[in-house]
């Protein structure tokens, strides 16, 4: 059977489309046809300037995929041909004993010496067939979704995983509270959607950036949604937006740049929760951004709390699933304009249209 495959040559390079032949799946395995796959900012910055995970090239990218089972080895009983699953991207070693990873482990897979990222260490979905080893089908994070529930949703699965990781890690930080969103993009805009289904009190999001800011208030904005631009009174404006509050309840940074991190934790107020969602990396890795924290007055007096979401884990995927398929998101479609989907055939374009600051979620075709 062959199959198409795209690999990036280099950072800054182009795709190269590839047909190669692929097996029947193995004992354990399952065989995978892409549906969709939706484009991570992490997919941009490897295709501009490369990562240091990514350690061979060329590389196959893209790790937010809704596929279809389209065959099964001996020994399957959770799947069979047909089923429409949603993936994440954070999984497990392959070491079946692994105190992280393995059958008893604590699914913790960020937390392992040997972690694999989907689109990193392990072959993203640039493909049209995928064969997942038995490991990653008795461990990994794979969902199954009703047979008529829409693919361009699904592919949605992990970036809603990861905002659910960090905005239900502490408990009880978002319903009647006050959430404020560093950032306009698409982990922002998925974070709003979240938290008005949580039933937030009130959202509030920062960006620079005018177009997108705009974009988001039109169509995910309601009377408890305020969009607050990031120029020199941010501070002041976010504290008298959080009224009859002092301070925000919750803050997720959302924009991958030193300066959100600078920002961030002068708004934190008493009892604020911070997620540093957004990691800054490059193709040199990532920079240290140094903040003096008082353990004494903020952390302790201030009940002050500072946590980071990197990835997700099957507690993520799981209430994104259960999000997507009761239809808690209503407005998710709004998430891709007609200027945002493309055929597999255009790949260097999908990158760049997630590029432009007034992008969401560029969505790439794959049915023939």
């Amino acid at each position: 059977m062959k199959n198409l495959t795209y690999f990036l040559d280099q950072p800054g390079g182009n795709f190269t489309a590839t047909t190669e032949l692929i097996s029947e799946p193995g004992p354990g395995e399952i065989r995978l046809r892409t549906l969709k796959t939706s484009v991570c900012q992490s997919d941009v910055v490897i295709h501009q300037q490369g990562l240091p995970r990514i350690k061979q090239w060329p590389a196959i990218l893209f790790h937010e995929a809704c596929c279809v089972v389209d065959a099964v080895g001996s020994g399957v009983e959770e799947y069979v041909s047909g089923d429409l699953v949603g993936l994440g991207c954070d999984i497990p070693c392959g070491d079946l004993s692994c105190i992280y990873c393995g059958i008893n482990g604590t699914g913790d897979w960020t937390s392992c010496p040997n972690t694999q990222a989907t689109g990193h260490e392990f072959p993203g979905f640039a493909r049209l067939y995928t064969i997942l080893p038995d490991w990653f089908v008795k461990l990994g994070p794979i969902v199954k979704f009703p047979k008529d529930f829409d693919p361009s949703y699904a592919c949605q699965l992990e970036p809603l995983a990861c905002c659910l990781e960090g905005m239900t890690r502490v408990n009880n930080c978002i319903e009647n509270r006050i959430v404020v969103l560093i950032g306009a993009g698409s982990q922002s805009t998925y974070a709003l959607q979240c938290a008005q289904a949580m039933n937030a009190r009130k959202i509030i999001v920062i960006n620079r950036g005018k177009d997108r800011l705009e974009r988001v208030m039109k169509d995910f904005g309601d009377d408890n949604v305020l969009g607050i631009r990031w120029d020199e009174q941010v501070v002041d404006n976010v504290f008298k937006a959080c009224q009859p509050f002092n301070e925000p309840h919750f803050l997720m940074v959302n924009a991958p740049c030193r300066e959100a991190y600078e920002l961030a934790p002068n708004l934190m107020g008493y009892g604020t929760v911070l997620d540093g969602h957004a990691g800054v990396k490059g193709a040199s890795g990532k920079p240290k951004i140094p903040h003096q924290v008082d353990l004494n007055n903020d952390i302790h007096y201030r009940l002050q709390c500072y946590q980071a979401t990197h990835g997700s884990s099957m507690h993520g995927i799981r209430l994104a699933h259960q999000f997507l398929t009761e239809g808690r998101l209503p407005k998710i479609g709004l998430m891709t304009n007609d200027t945002e989907r493309f055929q597999h055939t255009k790949l260097d374009a999908a990158i760049t249209r997630a590029s432009d600051s007034d992008s969401l979620k560029v969505i790439v075709d794959w049915d023939q």
